[in-house]
């Protein structure tokens, strides 16, 4: 394979990654890191006012009887659903029009607290008041609110308490005046058609599903969970039982798939909703949960890529410097691989005189034997200078390392910024770092093509399509792509003066050493008369 040819095939294998090829979602809008808030609104344009949580990574709409209308989980991490206009209000337009989003709970209404026969029931009207204890705490990670309403004598509290850097909701329910089990209703994933609906008993030897219509009642669960197949677009509801509290989930398949959640008046719920997707799972503790999600290979890679960044993270204390050490260890993993498309390139390009001179000599000559003769003499010079086309495959070897890191990077939830860049797991606000890429490219571009002007001019447009990619990516991707490079640039002109050296006699063997057809005429010459 030739040099010019890898970049290309590397833009396109970029481009079928992150437009969408494999599951992996639409590109991100550019957008700078979201402040979480609590947002007072008339968001359906019905009476009353709602409550929207909003944050990096989901706007959550709450009505005043604390139960969610609207649940929009983000594909790409801060972009900006809501718009703040210049005179204070704001626009809702995306998520009311829901063009490419996804609303979870798509027009039903998840926990909603339901017993019809105690006169709980959330079709009806209802007395209910503003929420209260509506705060926001970013250092505890915490979005805090109490609802509280009364319908038919009697009253429900709801304690509710999102994690604006992940997709679990604490809910406390206290049920007064009422009967002592009540029903919670969590219906969920608005788009899929037949998700899997599941439920884990405790002490069960596997969990009991339903897919397609029908439903199940699984007593006493350790989990229930309602979930898409698994890719960076799926998503997942789970509800896990705390302190004590007993659940039984009575699972509903089908296009309306929900979770009924039968529980104590007093209870105590964990609940999960968003990106069924290994890294946010891991984060949240659900990876241990049995038969909720296994990995395939790229998530075992991303498993122990996050494993290695927190065991550094306990000596290191700071989540970029973490990932400049990551990428210093990866590149030293992978600099033995990378050696041989090093000194393929470099070899190439000590070549490209000699390859011109043969391409130039038959440039006029189209018929079949010379096209044969100009092939022989390219094997041949192949041969002289040790070249090996096969060696230039190495250079897609960290591809798969690049989009394990790109997945666990974007999805993973750090608590803390870098430099001046606000969370490690969104672009640039600033869009430096997508100049200090773009200019690394093309050093480590030359580098590799310094001997052909010709093919650095052909192929420095291509990086105009990789930029476009450096303000996307999440800034920790950007960072380790910088540095990488950085180092292969080292790498490459190392071994550009190695092979140089190494070529140096086989070039001037090569131009001393008569042709092959010049030698037989010369054995004939001087063969002795009779």
């Amino acid at each position: 394979m030739k040099t010019r040819h890898l970049l290309p095939l590397a833009a396109l294998g970029g481009m079928l990654l992150l437009s969408g090829c494999g599951q992996t979602g639409p590109l991100p809008t550019f957008g700078k890191a979201i402040t979480p808030e609590w947002i007072t609104t008339d968001f359906d344009g019905q009476p009353g006012d709602e409550y929207i949580a909003t944050s990096n990574l989901q706007d959550v709409v709450f009505n005043a009887r604390g139960e969610i209308i609207g649940w929009y989980v983000k594909g790409y991490a801060g972009t900006p659903y809501i718009k703040k206009k210049g005179d204070g209000t704001y626009d809702f337009s995306a998520l009311t029009n829901q063009k490419g989003i996804v609303n979870m709970v798509a027009g039903r209404k998840a926990l909603a607290v339901e017993d019809k026969a105690a006169g709980l029931d959330p079709a009806q009207a209802a007395e209910t008041s503003a929420p209260t204890g509506l705060s926001t705490d970013l250092k505890a990670n915490r979005q805090d609110a109490v609802f509280r309403y009364t319908q038919g004598g009697v009253t429900v509290t709801k304690t509710v308490t999102l994690h604006p850097r992940n997709f679990k909701v604490d809910l406390k329910t206290e049920v007064t005046g009422g009967p002592e089990r009540v029903n919670l209703l969590f219906p969920g994933l608005g788009k899929a058609d037949n998700p899997r609906v599941q439920a884990y008993a405790t002490g069960g030897a596997q969990p009991a599903a339903v897919q397609g219509s029908g439903t199940l009642t699984v007593e006493n669960v350790q989990y229930a969970a309602l979930q898409e197949n698994p890719s960076q677009i799926a998503h997942a509801l789970i509800i896990r039982p705390q302190s004590g509290t007993q659940v039984n989930a009575t699972l509903t398949g089908g296009s309306q798939g929900l979770i009924t959640a039968s529980v104590p008046a007093s209870s105590n719920l964990e609940v999960y909703g968003g990106k069924n997707e290994l890294i946010h799972l891991y984060q949240s503790g659900y990876t241990d949960l049995p038969g909720l999600f296994k990995p395939n290979p790229f998530g075992q890679i991303s498993l122990l890529i996050v494993k290695l960044m927190e065991q550094l993270y306990k000596f290191i204390g700071n989540w970029g410097l973490v990932l400049v050490v990551l990428t210093i260890l990866l590149r030293a993993i992978m600099w033995p691989l990378m050696q041989a498309q090093g000194r393929t390139t470099a070899r190439m390009q000590v070549m490209q005189p000699k390859i011109k001179e043969i391409q130039e000599k038959y440039k006029d000559r189209k018929d079949m034997d010379s096209q044969r003769a100009m092939q022989a003499e390219m094997q041949q010079l192949y041969r002289d200078y040790n070249f090996n086309p096969a060696g230039c495959f190495s250079t897609f070897i960290p591809f798969p390392v690049l989009i394990a890191l790109w997945s666990t990077i974007r999805n993973f939830e750090f608590d803390s910024g870098f430099l001046w860049l606000p969370d490690l797991a969104i672009p640039d606000p600033f869009y430096l770092l997508a100049v200090v890429y773009l200019i690394v490219n093309i050093g480590q571009l030359y580098v590799m093509t310094r001997k052909n002007p010709d093919m650095f001019r052909q192929q420095a447009f291509i990086y105009l399509i990789f930029l476009y990619f450096a303000l996307t990516f999440p800034a920790g991707v950007t960072i380790y792509i910088i540095l990488s490079t950085l180092i292969g640039i080292g790498q490459q002109i190392l071994i550009n003066k190695q092979v140089e050296k190494e070529t140096a006699t086989i070039g001037q063997k090569v131009e001393k050493a008569p042709a092959r057809p010049a030698t037989k005429a010369s054995k004939t010459i001087d063969a002795p008369k009779k």
